[in-house]
């Protein structure tokens, strides 16, 4: 994964929806749609950590606390509290499946609606089709995208 850690914002997007529209199963694609945004998530949090050395990749923080140390120090366009909240949602919506193997129509739907709040184009996700599952892949590459490219800032900033 040290090669995508290098990938710009769009290179970053392209592989992030070549890799989900691979899987033709919803439970798998939220699965990784999870790890994608741990993943963006943990890179946006070694590039703002004052520890040079940090890697959140080994470290053993869960999900829940990344999203609390975004909450504390994240430092990106557009509103911070309702992009914690769609992640909080999508979590629960990935432990739902973890759990009980089945998915949670409602909480997906609540993370759909959370992307709209936060300022995903209602256009563009009219375009995808009305089936969640594009939606989803959607509203997840926008949620990186905003992560990643902060991520992306940051890393150019520094080099």
């Amino acid at each position: 994964m040290e090669k995508v850690r290098k990938f710009t914002n769009p290179e970053f997007s392209d592989f992030l929806s070549d890799e989900l529209l691979k899987i033709s199963d919803l439970e798998l694609v939220i699965l990784k749609g999870h790890i994608f945004t741990e993943f963006a998530l943990n890179c946006y949090l070694e590039s703002i950590s004052t520890n040079n050395s940090s890697n959140f990749f080994k470290e053993n923080f869960s999900y829940n606390i990344k999203l609390k140390l975004l909450s504390h120090f994240g430092e990106f366009s557009g509103d911070r509290e309702l992009l914690i909240s769609a992640f909080k949602i999508l979590n629960k919506l990935r432990n739902t499946i973890a759990h009980s193997l089945t998915i949670n129509k409602q909480l997906l739907a609540e993370f759909i609606a959370k992307t709209k709040e936060i300022g995903i184009d209602n256009k563009l996700l009219e375009k995808v089709k009305t089936e969640p599952f594009y939606q989803f892949i959607l509203c997840i590459s926008y949620l990186c995208g905003i992560i990643f490219g902060s991520y992306v800032k940051i890393r150019n900033e520094k080099n």
